[in-house]
C-alpha cells in the first residue's frame, strides 16, 4: 500500500471541486495507493514530464510520480485536460 501525497496546487482543486469529483477524486486516490502502475487509465508521459504518470477520470487527469523505495505516490497536478499539461 502506497501514500498519498497532493502538492498544493492538486490540493487547491480538490478543496474547489464539488461533492461529485471529489467522490471520484477519492476513489482514483484509492486506487493509486493500492497500485500506481496498473489501471487502464494510467499511462506513462513523455517529455518534459517524463517519469510521471497520468490518470484519466473522465475530464480530469491526475499527474503523478511515484518513489517505490518509500512507497509514497506523488500527486502534482489535479486538474481538466486542457489546463494539466500547460506549466
Amino acid at each position: 500500500m502506497y501514500e498519498i501525497e497532493l502538492s498544493r496546487k492538486a490540493t487547491k482543486f480538490y478543496q474547489k471541486t464539488d461533492t461529485t469529483t471529489a467522490r471520484r477524486l477519492n476513489i482514483a486516490f484509492d486506487q493509486l495507493a493500492a497500485d500506481p502502475f496498473h489501471h487502464y487509465n494510467i499511462k506513462p508521459l513523455s517529455g518534459e514530464l517524463q517519469g510521471s504518470y497520468r490518470l484519466r477520470i473522465g475530464g480530469i487527469r491526475i499527474i503523478y510520480s511515484v518513489d517505490d523505495t518509500i512507497k509514497v505516490v506523488y500527486i502534482e497536478v489535479v486538474g481538466f485536460r486542457g489546463d494539466v499539461y500547460k506549466k
